[in-house]
């Protein structure tokens, strides 16, 4: 049976597992990151400062993780929800993240047509954000590229930090796909994030030489969640052969493995 290595954080993979052996491949989760949630204490002393400037006219969040995490954390504290929650808006990167927000009751959860960051700044690009104040609610890993785009359309961006984004301390995944590419046994990969494939090289020096690791990749399928993800690939020197139209783990492994 072909193998397919699927990055993903740690905690991270099961219905990614449960796919892939639907499509009748093994599959092997890869965690090249780990999410660690930062201090509530931290995360709440960030949030009180961006709302000291006024209530937020948008919400931006890039996970389900990070949707419940800040979410717990505004209702263990009641005095910021009305800051934030008036006319807020609320985007999601994508319906996983929706649904974890439905789970916590809250409607009316807008998405872009692509979830990714390209996709959510796309999606604003179509309203009025002269004036306006967005907050993004990510990983501290994330670079600044949407926040810059925002701003070029006359909006206010702010960013809290839920997580922090480390080289994963239990590497036992990454090991096994050391020694399955070595024996030539993964005939596909798919990186699920720019970060995931710039930390899957790091990791490799400690297990399997780059001279010996670009080769390897070279000979296989590999797939990237989005344009992000594929030009990190591209500046490594293992451009992808496959990318999703809808940036979703789900479709990304059907293209890439049909």
């Amino acid at each position: 049976m072909n193998t397919v290595a699927v990055t993903r954080p740690v905690g991270l993979g099961r219905d990614t597992i449960r796919l892939v052996k639907e499509m009748g491949w093994n599959p092997l989760i890869v965690h090249t990151v780990e999410l660690r949630p930062r201090e509530q204490s931290e995360i709440f002393t960030e949030l009180s400062q961006i709302l000291t400037g006024g209530p937020v006219d948008w919400l931006v969040l890039m996970s389900a993780n990070g949707a419940n995490l800040l979410f717990d954390i505004l209702r263990s504290h009641g005095n910021l929800l009305p800051s934030v929650l008036g006319d807020l808006h609320l985007l999601a990167v994508g319906p996983r993240t929706k649904d974890a927000l439905a789970r916590k009751g809250i409607r009316g959860v807008h998405l872009p047509d692509k979830f990714s960051s390209l996709g959510i700044a796309d999606f604003l690009s179509t309203k009025d954000l002269v004036g306006k104040r967005i907050l993004l609610a990510r990983s501290s890993s994330a670079d600044n590229s949407l926040g810059r785009e925002l701003a070029k359309n006359g909006a206010t961006v702010a960013t809290v930090n839920l997580y922090d984004s480390v080289i994963p301390s239990d590497a036992t995944s990454f090991q096994r796909f050391t020694d399955l590419i070595i024996r030539g046994e993964i005939q596909a990969i798919l990186f699920t994030s720019s970060l995931s494939a710039s930390n899957l090289f790091l990791m490799s020096k400690n297990y399997l030489g780059v001279d010996e690791l670009f080769p390897r990749l070279r000979k296989i399928r590999i797939g990237a969640i989005g344009p992000v993800t594929a030009h990190r690939l591209a500046e490594l020197g293992v451009p992808p052969t496959t990318i999703p139209e809808t940036f979703i783990i789900d479709d990304a492994l059907k293209e890439l493995l049909s």
